[in-house]
This record gives structure tokens, sequence and C-alpha cells, in this order.
């Protein structure tokens, strides 16, 4: 469960997707990949390229259809209670498309009772072919875990620090490129809580990310990037019965009855990355300042944290935030081919703030001063449109908590994760 934010539901699968198989391979890292113009072909072209497409016969035009399903299978400790469980986790299709300049986007997830709406907006190109104003539903520009695509991820979950970030809100919002591809910029002013608006509460974010070595095709560096975010704004809501979710994803710091976000909040992020052959680190730490109350108590509450990951292809693919495609892919039906394997490590570490126990604003016993976790990620990717994810997670808390069913400092988990993408 996010804290901070909550997201819009939708009670009917959006008409638009009816539209069928209709896709080309709309960007999803960069808005250089959305603006990429097509070229004009003798008439209109239908086909599968990294997703389906139908392109105007002036290449000016296109639709395309792509698709996430994910499905997690877990086992927990037995102080948790289901101690196992297999779960829809994402069903999306998703549909996009341009006009010329205009662009626009909607993806729907499904999930086992609900549909909710993760992107849905229009833009239009401004000022060049790497600049992009949209307005509608989408990721706020913090975080570099929620800004790159979910598909090609080592764990099945989010680092500890990411519930802390804004995910997709409503709101207008400006990202581009520029310097020879060596600065990447976003910015959005939005409502702040993940939803429509129920207050007069708004966010500003902006993010800026250097690539000092883009140009430099014969450098060990070309890919590194380093970044900074913040996000200032004021939001006023209850927090009661929401949580701090641990590295497994499951609750351990609870909020009491009356718990509210009452006041201002700012959110500082530094992120770095770097990948070359079959290797790739990710790194990022978050500070956030909130002001909360709790029956008429109020509270500066302070929470830090960050994660380092490193991955691996054991079969010897290049990796990078496009994925890996096996050399040898594996034919489900004949048996054939090995697929590509990737471990990775991912190191997280979340403080909070004592005043969360002292001004009443977490449940009795189910406070800790620190989260840790250490992952351990196997990770067989059969073909360029499946992966399958195992991992270990060891959960340890800095002081005993209530858990469902126990009180305990530490506790395991092994997750599975099958995926389908196009």
């Amino acid at each position: 469960m996010r804290i901070m934010r909550a997201r819009t539901l939708f009670q009917a699968v959006l008409p638009m997707m009816a539209l069928g198989a209709c896709a080309t391979h709309a960007a999803r890292e960069s808005q250089s990949d959305a603006a990429a113009p097509s070229l004009a072909s003798a008439g209109p072209d239908v086909g599968y390229d990294g997703g389906f497409f139908v392109r105007s016969e002036d290449g000016r035009s296109e639709l395309l259809l792509e698709g996430l399903f994910q499905t997690v299978i877990g086992a927990f400790d037995s102080d948790r209670d289901p101690d196992s469980d297999v779960q829809l986790k994402r069903m999306r299709p998703e549909l996009a498309g341009r006009f010329g300049s205009m662009r626009f986007r909607v993806e729907p997830k499904f999930t086992e009772d609900e549909v909710e709406l993760e992107e849905a907006w229009v833009g239009t190109i401004v000022g060049g072919e790497d600049d992009l104003v949209m307005i509608g539903r989408m990721k706020a520009p913090f975080n570099l875990e929620e800004v790159r695509s979910r598909r090609h991820i080592d764990f099945p979950l989010f680092s500890i620090v990411n519930q802390f970030a804004p995910a997709e809100d409503h709101g207008v919002f400006w990202n581009g490129r520029g310097g020879a591809g060596r600065v990447e910029y976003g910015l959005a002013a939005y409502n702040g809580n993940g939803e429509s608006d129920t207050n007069s509460s708004k966010d500003v974010a902006a993010r800026v990310m250097l690539h000092p070595f883009a140009a430099d095709e014969d450098s060990a560096f070309q890919s590194l990037q380093l970044g900074v975010a913040a996000t200032v704004g004021t939001q006023d809501e209850s927090v009661a019965g929401d949580a701090i979710d641990g590295p497994s994803g499951l609750e351990v710091v609870r909020f009491a009855p009356g718990a509210e976000l009452d006041g201002g909040r700012e959110r500082l992020g530094l992120e770095a990355a770097w990948y070359r052959g079959p290797w790739m680190v990710q790194a990022e730490y978050v500070s956030v300042d909130q002001e909360m109350s709790a029956g008429g108590a109020d509270a500066d509450i302070a929470f830090r944290g960050g994660y380092l990951t490193l991955s691996h292809v054991l079969t010897g693919e290049a990796k990078s935030f496009s994925g890996v495609r096996p050399d040898a892919p594996f034919d489900f039906e004949s048996g054939s081919g090995r697929g590509a394997w990737v471990v990775a490590l991912r190191l997280s570490r979340l403080d909070l703030d004592d005043d969360l126990e002292e001004r009443g604003l977490a449940l009795a016993g189910t406070f800790t001063d620190a989260i840790e976790g250490i992952s351990l990620g196997v990770n067989w990717i059969p073909n360029e449109h499946t992966i399958v994810r195992n991992a270990l997670i060891l959960s340890k808390y800095e002081d005993d908590v209530r858990l469902d069913q126990g009180v305990d400092d530490e506790e395991t988990a092994f997750l599975i994760e099958v995926q389908l993408h196009f």
C-alpha cells in the first residue's frame, strides 16, 4: 500500500480499448521516443515492431497497442496471515497514438476486483521534437524507479523508498531533452494525492537528469546518468488505516485512527544509474518532510531512505533500461534455446521519525526506527516478451514490531512473478 497518495478507480473498462490491434512501439522511457516521427510509406502500414501498429500513408499518424500482464506468487513467514498468496498484479492493455504533433496515451490497469486508470493524457510537441507538453494523468517527474518502465525492473517489487514517491497523478506535465541528449528534464503541477481533486492542495515537481557522456560512443560511461528531483506542496487528508510497507510489500508501521497529512510536504530525490555490457547499477536516495497531526497534536515528520541495486546478465547479453534480449530465445513449444539469466542484489534502508510513535501517529507496537532489506533475485528471460522473476527478500526491523500473528524484528519472503509484455 502506498502512503502519501491514492489512485483513481474506474468501474468500467475504457471504451477506447475496443480499438483493438492498433499500435506501434511508442515511447516509455523518454520523450524523444514518444515524439519520434515515422517515415512516410507508400501506403497504410499494419504490423508489429515492439508493439502492434497501424500507420497512415504519409507516416504522420499512427495508433499502437501494447500490453503488460503480471501475476505474483508469494510465500511469507508464519507471522503473516495469509502466509502464501497468488495475486493478479497487473493486466494492462496500453493504447497510444500520434496525429502530426499531437500525442495521446491510455493505460487502464485490471486487477482481480477493480479497474484502475494508470495513465490517460493528451499532449503536443512544442519547440522541437524532444519536448512534449501533456495534460491529464501520468507519472510525476520524480524517482527513477517510477519514471523508467516497470517492464524491465529486476525485482517483483519496487524498493521500500518508492512508496514515498509520487506516481501517476492528474495535472500538467512537460518532459523533454536538450544538449544533444546530455540533459533530460521534467516539470509538473498536479493534484498531489494521486487522484481527482478533493481539496485545493497542489504539488509542483521538477526533475533534471544529466547524461554527461551520452555523445561519446567510445566511453565506458556513455550510459551514466545522474539526477536530482524535488516536489513541494501541501496535502490535507487522512492516512488512518494506511501503513508503511516493508521490503516484502507487507504492512509494518500502521497509522493510527485520526492520523492525517496536515500541511506542507517537501521531497528531495537523488538518483544515479550506469550500465555497460551485462552489468547495471542503480541507486536512489529519497528525503521527505511532511507536516502531520493526530488528536490535535502537530508534528513535522521526516522520512529518509535509499537503495542500491547491482545486476548482472549471467548469459552475457547486454543490459539496459530497455531490458535484455536473449541471444538464444527459449521456445516453449519445442523446448529449444536457453533464454537469458540475470542475477540481482538490492540493499535498502528506511529511517523513520520517532515522532510517529511519540505523537500517536503510529499504532502501538508497530513502530520501528528503521527498516532494512536485502533482496536477492534470479530472473529467467525466455524471450523478449516473457520474464520470470524470483526474489528472496530478507527484512530487518530495528525494533520488535507487531505483525499479523506475532511479534518479531525480522521476516523472510519469497516471490515469483510471471510477466508477459508486448
